[in-house]
């Protein structure tokens, strides 16, 4: 694959367009503007729900589909359509589980609203979830995104839904490029043409990456779109 054949970029917002705090980094915003003046659309994955994800699309200027819920749900804008990868069935059963374990669990505001599986607070650690969760036969990861423990399901994440973009878009995954920071992330950079880490993200993140940046969060996404519009000339 040539480097200069990228045609689509998937960027993660929390941590990678956003400071620590969940600030937007406001660095990201002029290449994520220039990538789309130049033909270069750019998709935001995320784990939040869609109307975030929606929300965002529209303040940056973002015309690629959206990835929410952590790959649980595609939205298509130029056919309007929402393609459901999962849903929150066994989410709701892994959370009684561990609630049975642990007792009562704090769930994130936006929890409720979400339709492929559920995020809950820092009240317990990943670890010790994915053993009750193991131990009670159920089809379920928790990952921790470092801002919220994701449980859902294995099949329900980034790069599945990336794969999706790629059938709906007719683009190879080849000719797409990532970026994120987390371990939400790695399934969906380690199957994109190009992979990026920004400097602040996960030694185990980096480790899957075709680049690590050298700067951090929105000065990192600029980097690397820049390294990205100079390959394709």
């Amino acid at each position: 694959m040539g480097e200069g054949l990228i045609r689509l970029v998937a960027v993660d917002i929390d941590g990678t367009l956003t400071h620590g705090d969940r600030r937007l980094d406001v660095a990201a915003v002029d290449a994520i503007r220039k990538a789309e003046s130049s033909n270069l659309p750019v998709a935001l994955a995320t784990g939040n729900v869609l109307p975030f994800a929606e929300a965002a699309a529209i303040l940056l200027g973002t015309s690629g589909p959206l990835i929410a819920e952590d790959g649980g749900i595609v939205f298509d804008p130029a056919s309007g359509q929402e393609h459901m990868l999962g849903d929150r069935l066994e989410a709701d059963r892994g959370l009684a589980a561990l609630e049975r374990a642990f007792g009562p669990i704090q769930q994130t505001r936006s929890s409720n609203m979400r339709l492929t599986g559920l995020t809950l607070r820092h009240a317990i650690e990943v670890e010790d979830a994915n053993k009750i969760l193991t131990r009670e036969g159920l089809d379920l990861v928790a990952i921790d995104s470092g801002f919220a423990i994701h449980l859902r399901s294995p099949d329900v994440n980034k790069g599945n839904a990336l794969r999706r973009v790629s059938t709906l878009l007719r683009v190879p995954l080849a000719e797409i490029a990532a970026i994120g920071d987390g371990p939400n992330d790695i399934e969906m950079l380690k199957i994109a043409g190009l992979g990026f880490a920004v400097a602040n993200s996960d030694e185990i993140v980096k480790r899957v990456c075709t680049h690590v940046t050298a700067e951090p969060y929105g000065k990192g996404v600029a980097e690397a779109i820049e390294k990205i519009l100079a390959l394709r000339g």
